[in-house]
């Protein structure tokens, strides 16, 4: 998926497993997808389609298995 210029000023939620500040996966809905970033590098995002998304946690649901 292409850069999206709305990944800089998306409200970014951080995981439950946060360490104080730092450590920090954060995750931000964009349009047409999810950008997920490290707190330490916070200009550097992966962005991914919604439907991979799902797939992707799906897959963690069910173990790991990935079809």
């Amino acid at each position: 998926m292409p850069a999206d210029s709305t990944v800089g000023t998306s409200r970014w939620i951080r995981s439950s497993a946060c360490v104080g500040e730092s450590h920090c996966v954060e995750v931000a809905n964009i349009d047409g997808g999810v950008a997920i970033r490290d707190s330490k590098t916070p200009d550097v995002a992966l962005i991914f389609d919604k439907t991979v998304w799902r797939n992707f946690i799906a897959a963690i649901k069910d173990g790991g298995n990935v079809n």
